[in-house]
């Protein structure tokens, strides 16, 4: 299954500005890639980050567990707000969609 994460924080906490967070992101951001792979994560695009304190990365992983594990061992959840969308390659919403019956 893949996975659409979107953390966001607020310019307080953000790296540019706050030194525990900077020190936190510099230590860990580097490990990334292996957290991820250690709790079984493929990370398939990103992370990026932006001007609006949002971090987005598209993973994949066999279960929601692994998925968490990934996250709390990152510690993105210490400083930001994580929302967790589940999501499917276009391929495979557009099957799913023409198999569906119409609404209206």
């Amino acid at each position: 299954m893949h996975y659409v994460i979107v953390a966001n924080h607020g310019a307080e906490i953000c790296p540019s500005s706050n030194a525990k967070t900077r020190e936190l992101l510099l230590q860990t951001g580097p490990q990334i890639p292996k957290i991820a792979e250690k709790a079984g994560v493929k990370i398939l695009a990103g992370p990026y980050i932006n001007r609006e304190h949002s971090t987005v990365a598209v993973v994949e992983a066999s279960s929601g567990e692994d998925l968490d594990r990934f996250l709390v061992e990152s510690r993105l959840p210490q400083w930001n707000n994580v929302h967790i969308l589940p999501s499917v390659p276009m391929e495979e919403g557009m099957k799913e969609i023409a198999s569906l019956p119409a609404l209206f």
